[in-house]
């Protein structure tokens, strides 16, 4: 996948706008106790270093974050509030997941490899 950047300021204010202070991961108060790390790696890294996130990518062409999840904090209030009954349920750890969470942890070569030799060790004993 390619990675996006912004050009400028205008068009990274719009995709912040639309994904960043609408998201779980980043309370749009910068004072607030949740920011999120890829928007900070943004800013301080070019597209074409190690550091730039992953999750800032070209979907169909269209700039895109791969971990956004809706979050309306206004309205919604503190994620992470335990007694906050719109809270998301959250995850074990260890905890196996499906769908789009699951295939941003299958990027990791550490995964791939571990699942790779999980298929040998099976067909192996089949």
């Amino acid at each position: 996948m390619r990675k996006y950047q912004p050009s400028n300021g205008t068009e990274g204010m719009i995709f912040t706008d639309t994904y960043c202070m609408n998201c779980l991961h980043c309370d749009p108060n910068p004072k607030g106790k949740k920011q999120c790390e890829i928007l900070m790696r943004t800013m301080l890294y070019n597209v074409s270093d190690k550091e730039y996130p992953n999750e800032w990518v070209y979907l169909d062409d269209t700039p895109t974050c791969t971990k956004w999840q809706k979050w309306d904090w206004g309205n919604d209030g503190d994620p992470d509030d335990d007694k906050n009954p719109k809270a998301p349920i959250p995850v074990a750890p260890n905890q196996l997941i499906l769908f789009s969470v699951a295939d941003e942890i299958f990027q990791s070569s550490d995964v791939k490899q571990e699942s790779t030799a999980c298929v040998q060790l099976a067909d192996k004993h089949s």
